[in-house]
């Protein structure tokens, strides 16, 4: 019995010190603020891969700006479309790990065609549109971030919904 209090209190101060701890100091959010990162499929929301800059507003704020795209060809089909985003992810927690919610702007432009099998698929457009979802994300005392999302949208009466990760620095 002894032993698995023991071995309980340890997972706790090894989880706490990985997550940190709510105190006076507060999250690495609140002393690291300005962040570069990398993301795939919704950093910025849609894309394959994207650029990211962002700011901890505050300790359970924080405001990016993206650029990412989507180029791929093959099996009859063509995507070309490019994404600038921004958002606002919401804090839960005070912790440096912490699941959020999050609400975004994003414009989306570029072509989607279609040759064989998707013979008549072809979209040259641009749209706008808001999208929300939530997620996991941990910054470290280092500046170390790594996050875990999922996002949906509704665009030119289409609606997307997707998962996703991101990870960075902040400074």
């Amino acid at each position: 019995m002894i032993k698995k209090i023991y071995s309980l209190v340890l997972a706790l101060v090894l989880l706490q010190s990985a997550i940190g701890m709510p105190e006076a100091s507060a999250s690495s959010r609140s002393l690291k603020k300005f962040g570069v990162g990398v993301g795939l499929i919704t950093e910025p929301f849609p894309s394959v891969i994207g650029y990211n800059v962002s700011y901890n507003l505050a300790q359970f704020l924080r405001l990016g700006v993206g650029y990412g795209s989507i180029s791929a060809s093959g099996a009859g089909y063509s995507f070309d479309v490019k994404t600038v985003a921004v958002d606002a992810k919401a804090f839960l927690l005070d912790w440096n790990l912490s699941p959020f919610v999050n609400l975004g702007f994003t414009n989306v432009s570029g072509t989607i065609s279609g040759t064989g099998s998707a013979s008549g698929l072809s979209l040259t457009s641009t749209g706008s549109s808001i999208y929300y979802g939530g997620g996991l994300d941990w910054q470290t005392n280092f500046g170390f971030n790594i996050g875990f999302d999922f996002k949906m949208l509704s665009i030119n009466g289409q609606s997307l919904s997707a998962p996703g990760a991101y990870f960075g620095w902040y400074f």
